[in-house]
């Protein structure tokens, strides 16, 4: 794939995540954190979930305590609300894997 449209798949997904924030959200759920989300750091968000993904289906127990932590050292200004980790595993994650990181969270 040229870098072109790498640019413009990648930019696609940005977009396509961010109205999914705005879809998934719960009413009281400020995402207005997302509007200061850059290019790069869904990126790296995304590259993130992925490598969460695949250690899911390799049989890792990985929880959504141990997602949200490495979530918070990429992007900083998600910590500040509340079950936005959460959120960002939602619209990145199928479903099967989604609920895999609850399994093992008691």
């Amino acid at each position: 794939m040229s870098a072109y449209v790498r640019l413009i798949s990648d930019r696609l997904d940005f977009l396509e995540f961010k109205q999914n924030i705005l879809l998934l959200k719960q009413p009281q759920h400020k995402a207005s954190v997302f509007h200061e989300l850059k290019l790069e750091d869904f990126l790296k968000i995304r590259d993130f979930s992925a490598e969460i993904e695949e250690k899911i289906l390799l049989g890792n127990k990985i929880t959504i305590s141990d997602y949200e932590k490495e979530l918070f050292i990429i992007w900083p200004p998600i910590k500040i609300y509340p079950s936005a980790s959460t959120l960002v595993a939602k619209a990145l994650m199928n479903e099967e894997n989604f609920n895999t990181l609850f399994k093992y969270f008691n």
